[in-house]
């Protein structure tokens, strides 16, 4: 795709370079929340503030990018859409590929700033540029766009989620250093119809951006996921005169390492873009269903988007799954779901509430007092 087309591509009606120069500078709180919440109005600004950070919010850095991209009608790339956009993709959210071989082959690296700075090295003539863009960084499923999000004191946040991370670890860590007391033996009752035991165990986990995941590596053999990519292509600089835009977009299905796939999912949920994690969670559980990782986090965005009954699918999922490393978490969410669900809702939250409080777990002193 020739990147004269990008105009077609991205709206002109997003943040500005002046905007981000002026978050960049600005002292003021109230001013910088204003463009912030300017960037939350659009999942690929919000991407892009990101960038801006990383290049301490000065766009005069990227004057000599406008240059070499720049097409022969006069549009900046990197002016479009107020050069915001593109540079979070470019220099953060996607993977920038700078070197073609001959025999076309791509190089590719993750971006970084040496990479963008090396697009202006003039020893290397055949070299073109090229982006790939996930799906999700251009547009959302409707449904999903359509949502609208709570109000920030009826959200669960991700830094709240990462502090219970890790005051639940404490919890049962002290508990479990309390001394046992031995309880009498006692013979059970056979059950004419014993339960089957489900297979729900405790998997191996990691943290990424502070956030508790299953470590799926450990139990599915080289995990992808399938998603959609677009690729876009510059012209060299040594050909801008015979620059044309003769190619169309053309979106291609590929296999994603699901530890990559989901890194990047993660990153977008702890900065608060629900509806583009919402989305991202969905593409893995498209792949695996039963993801413990995108069931629980998908909940928590939707629970976010006030779409309470959709969350509660998710939640159930955790609980009833294989593994049981979100059990609490999920159980509590649910009760929280269920009572933002009027009367009948309600009645099952004080059910899961009473059950939460019986069980002395982590969350057994909030559920108490929402019995009171």
């Amino acid at each position: 795709m020739s990147l004269n087309r990008l105009y077609n591509i991205f709206k002109s009606d997003r943040l500005e370079r002046a905007d981000v120069e002026a978050y960049g500078q600005s002292t003021d709180s109230s001013a910088k929340n204003a463009i912030e919440q300017k960037a939350m109005n659009d999942s690929f600004d919000n991407d892009a503030m990101e960038g801006w950070e990383d290049l301490s919010y000065d766009p005069s850095v990227m004057a000599n990018l406008d240059k070499k991209f720049a097409p022969t009608n006069g549009i900046s790339f990197l002016k479009i859409a107020g050069g915001t956009a593109i540079v979070g993709a470019a220099v953060v959210s996607v993977l920038y590929f700078t070197v073609f071989k001959k025999d076309t082959t791509p190089v590719i690296a993750d971006s970084d700033m040496e990479q963008v700075e090396g697009l202006n090295d003039p020893s290397a003539p055949t070299k073109m540029q090229v982006i790939v863009l996930d799906e999700t960084d251009v547009s959302l499923p409707e449904p999903i766009e359509q949502m609208v999000q709570a109000p920030k004191a009826e959200q669960i946040e991700p830094k709240q989620i990462s502090q219970e991370f890790q005051d639940i670890v404490t919890f049962h860590t002290e508990t479990t250093e309390l001394p046992v007391q031995e309880l009498p033996t006692i013979d059970p009752i056979p059950d004419p119809k014993p339960e089957i035991a489900k297979d729900h165990k405790l998997a191996q986990e990691i943290y990424r951006h502070s956030m508790k995941l299953v470590d799926y590596r450990k139990y599915r053999e080289k995990p992808q996921v399938k998603t959609k990519q677009l690729m876009l292509t510059g012209t060299p600089a040594n050909q801008e005169d015979q620059y044309s835009e003769d190619e169309d977009p053309v979106w291609r299905d590929v296999d994603v390492p699901y530890i990559d796939y989901l890194d990047k999912t993660v990153k977008v949920f702890e900065r608060g873009n629900y509806k583009k994690a919402l989305s991202r969670f969905e593409t893995i559980l498209k792949t695996y269903p039963d993801d413990v990782n995108a069931n629980f986090y998908a909940g928590i965005c939707l629970f976010n988007l006030k779409e309470y009954k959709q969350a509660i699918q998710h939640f159930d999922n955790c609980v009833n799954g294989k593994f049981s490393n979100f059990d609490e978490e999920a159980t509590w969410m649910l009760a929280e779901c269920y009572s933002k669900m009027g009367s009948e809702g309600k009645t099952k939250a004080k059910q899961i509430y009473q059950t939460i409080a019986d069980g002395n777990g982590f969350y057994a002193k909030q559920a108490k007092g929402k019995l009171k």
